[in-house]
């Protein structure tokens, strides 16, 4: 078959794909076609019978009545959209399948946007002729984020299509037959899909919609919107909020046909509300009291400046973020190089720091093809190992499903089961500190081409590598195990050389930015200026956007380090942990307010734009940085910067980086791996809780995230923190289900649950983020529980 045709529609000529979908190509070149069932994710359904047209094989042969969504393009092929019988069969599709809608539009949420209101007007049917009741139902409880109003349903079977074919879900479906068919779930409940969310936006008609947004309605042209990137995790989605007066109503996806081309996760669309937070920093404060923003700063400039005359320059340090913008973290470290110090880490511990730089290192050199998410669902074959897909990058976990679809095989090396593990072919169960042998073994064996009897239980894998035309090697970094990376990475290059193709290498990281802030050239051990903080060698600390206070690890450890700080100055848009403890703090614009640019888990930088909406707070933290660095009398060097001197990227990226528009297919990066200064494999830092037995810390998709946790809706949906583990292991640290346990010394007791799924002398404990609330948030948030 040729790769193009010619086909004639409405009498003009078009040269198209061979053998594409006819309805998607009409609607490509703006040829506007009704239809309901059809979307471009899900394909062609054939269950609404309203893109019907006449599709004649040749100019000379007689034309028939067919679905445009069902037809594929031929050579030749002649389409009439308008031909008389194909509209008066439209209009009576319509007529149908309008008998017993209710007729709300000026009360409904879908209101502005409906495709139900656009394909009625385009299929020309105006007024209802029968004379008989509607069919009417009862509305089901789906939890908080999503509101069903049945009565609106026309059967277009889109929201069963995508819940349990496209995201395989399994708590939703359709019930009944005829004229009395139901889409829900068999009671009342939350769903339990990650991407419930996406129903809002398949659905044509209003029978999902944002129960969120219903609370702070406004119509689609009210809203202001700006396109933006998800701030959550590293994959990098493409977003657009939309905010009225003050505050932000919602987010949507903006599909990127190189990052996300259709949809986002519930935490990308629920998790942007702590925008609204009351937990917002509206005000700079110095020592507790209310001061204006330009003083604040003046008094952090000069209190630095102090510390470094009076104890010399590196007795003052700085820790970046990878949740702030790549050009507030550059800004951190030419301010930090302005007042002369060279102490500055993005990091809250050495093996973070280890790990995400060695995943950095890896995919920026491109010596392995990092797959973008359309990518992923190609593979045939995945490994993935370390962490849970779902928690950690729902989207990646997304598209690895439609490669499951696709009869992909997965195998799972982990601690703890996740989700996928009920789709893999195989799963092996081991301890935290075991992950990097296992992956050693499996590279010998892939690269000696062998098996042995100690190997036999990963011997499968090996094979399956080997022998796939499109392997993907998914590796998580969160961790913080560099030699599982390392490991990770010499078994992508084994697969390459003696397997049947070249593997994709995917490192999941934890932030947002991390991949740009595992570029900073001058980045130093965390705990080497931890250390220099107990000493009493650092007395002065700029904190950007970080939630270091928070860390599972050393969290604990560098809140009592900071309280003999003499000067903590934190930048950030919410209250946490440690803006608490500041002695200056400076607000500046939160993540939907602001621009800038993040790189994602590719290595892909993105341009984000910011929601213009009325605000106390009118900087970014670039821009609180660079009059901090202009107050120092840096000007000039603000002006001769170049991202190449600040990070390990080649110079003829500073151009690239700086004409970035927001939407476009960004940036990829790519650096030279000698060109990074060599990192030592630092293996996992593996906790004991007793005794051989090690703690797993856990990332959940709703509770791990610290931006997210002040929305309500996943505050609602978070929880409390648990502790998973295997019953045997259970048996022997005398735990019974449901017991509540202390997992150190004078910290809040967690409840214990059985999970046979944890592997043995493992205990499963949740990252779990407690936003900092107001006392009248706090009761709202009990209440709500």
């Amino acid at each position: 078959m040729a790769d193009k045709v010619r086909i004639t529609i409405e009498g003009v000529e078009y040269e198209v794909p061979a053998g594409a979908n006819l309805l998607q190509v009409c609607l490509d070149l703006g040829i506007l076609i009704p239809h309901f069932c059809y979307h471009e994710a899900l394909g062609p359904a054939g269950a609404c019978r309203l893109c019907a047209v006449m599709i004649a094989p040749a100019a000379d042969k007689p034309a028939r009545l067919e679905m445009a969504c069902m037809a594929r393009t031929a050579e030749g092929m002649v389409v009439q959209v308008n031909a008389p019988y194909a509209k008066d069969f439209r209009r009576g599709v319509i007529e149908y399948l309008m008998l017993n809608h209710p007729h709300d539009c000026p009360v409904c949420d879908e209101g502005g946007e409906c495709m139900l209101q656009d394909m009625t007007v385009l299929s020309e049917h105006i007024h209802r002729r029968t004379r008989f009741p509607k069919r009417t139902w009862e509305n089901q409880y789906l939890g908080p984020l999503i509101h069903h109003e049945m009565n609106r349903c026309i059967t277009c079977y889109r929201c069963v299509r995508y819940y349990r074919d496209y995201a395989l879900g399994t708590d939703f479906g359709v019930f009944g037959s005829r004229d009395r068919v139901y889409f829900g779930r068999v009671r009342d409940g939350v769903l339990e899909s990650e991407f419930s969310g996406n129903l809002v936006d398949v659905c044509p008609t209003g029978v999902f919609t944002n129960k969120r947004f219903r609370e702070v309605y406004s119509r689609p042209w009210d809203l202001r919107t700006a396109r933006s990137v998800c701030i959550h995790c590293a994959v990098g989605c493409n977003v657009l909020p939309g905010g009225r007066h003050d505050t932000l109503r919602r987010i949507k996806p903006a599909p990127n046909r190189n990052v996300n081309p259709h949809f986002i996760c519930d935490l990308g669309r629920y998790g942007g509300e702590f925008v609204n937070s009351p937990g917002r920093i509206l005000g700079a404060r110095i020592e507790s009291a209310a001061v204006d923003s330009e003083k604040a700063l003046r008094t952090a400039i000069e209190r630095l400046k102090t510390i470094g005359e009076r104890y010399g320059k590196n007795a003052i340090a700085a820790i970046g973020s990878g949740r702030a913008s790549l050009e507030a973290n550059a800004a951190l470290a030419l301010l930090v190089e302005a007042l002369g110090s060279n102490q500055i880490t993005f990091h809250a511990s050495d093996a973070e720091h280890a790990a995400v730089r060695e995943a950095v290192a890896t995919i920026a050199s491109r010596e392995f093809a990092t797959p973008t998410l359309s990518e992923i669902e190609q593979a045939d074959v995945v490994l993935i190992v370390g962490g849970d897909l779902t928690a950690e990058a729902p989207m990646i976990d997304l598209a690895v499903r439609q490669a499951i679809r696709a009869n992909a095989r997965v195998y799972v090396v982990s601690p703890r089961a996740g989700k996928l593990d009920a789709y893999a072919t195989q799963v092996i169960r081991c301890k935290p500190s075991s992950l990097a042998g296992i992956i050693e073994k499996l590279s010998s064996l892939v690269s000696a081409d062998g098996q042995t009897a100690e190997a036999a239980e990963i011997a499968t894998i090996g094979t399956a590598l080997r022998n796939a035309k499109r392997p993907l090697l998914i590796c998580s970094a969160i961790h913080r195990d560099c030699k599982l990376v390392r490991a990770t990475a010499q078994l992508a290059r084994m697969v390459g050389k003696s397997g049947s193709s070249t593997p994709g290498l995917v490192f999941l990281l934890p932030s947002a930015n991390s991949f740009a802030v595992g570029l900073m050239r001058k980045s130093q051990s965390p705990e080497k200026i931890l250390n220099g903080i107990r000493s009493g060698q650092i007395k002065g600390l700029v904190a950007l956007e970080s939630d270091i206070l928070s860390d599972d690890v050393l969290g604990t450890e560098w809140s009592e380090a900071l309280k003999s700080c003499e000067l903590v100055v934190a930048l950030d848009s919410l209250e946490t942990p440690l803006t608490q403890l500041a002695h200056i703090v400076i607000p500046v614009l939160p993540h939907y307010l602001a621009t800038g640019t993040l790189l994602n888990y590719e290595g892909r930088a993105q341009r984000f734009e910011g929601l213009s909406l009325p605000s106390p707070v009118s900087q970014t933290a670039s821009e609180v940085l660079l009059d901090a660095l202009e107050t120092l009398g840096c000007a000039d060097a603000i002006a001769q910067a170049q991202y190449s001197d600040l990070m390990y990227v080649d110079a003829q990226l500073n151009q690239a980086l700086e004409s970035l528009t927001a939407g476009s297919d960004g940036v990829l990066v790519r650096v030279p791996s000698a060109a990074f200064a060599a990192e030592e494999a630092k293996p996992m830092l593996v906790q004991e809780f007793a005794p051989g037995i090690e703690i797993w810390n856990r990332v959940s998709f709703y509770g791990s995230e610290p931006l997210s946790m002040y929305a309500p809706p996943v505050l609602e949906l978070a929880g409390e923190p648990t502790v998973e583990v295997h019953p045997t292991t259970a048996s022997k640290l005398g735990w019974l289900e449901g017991q509540r346990v202390p997992l150190r010394p004078h910290a809040a007791e967690v409840r214990v649950i059985f999970n046979a799924e944890v592997a043995p002398d493992t205990i499963s404990v949740t990252r779990f983020v407690q936003p900092v609330l107001s006392a009248m948030e706090a009761e709202v948030a009990e209440v709500t529980r």
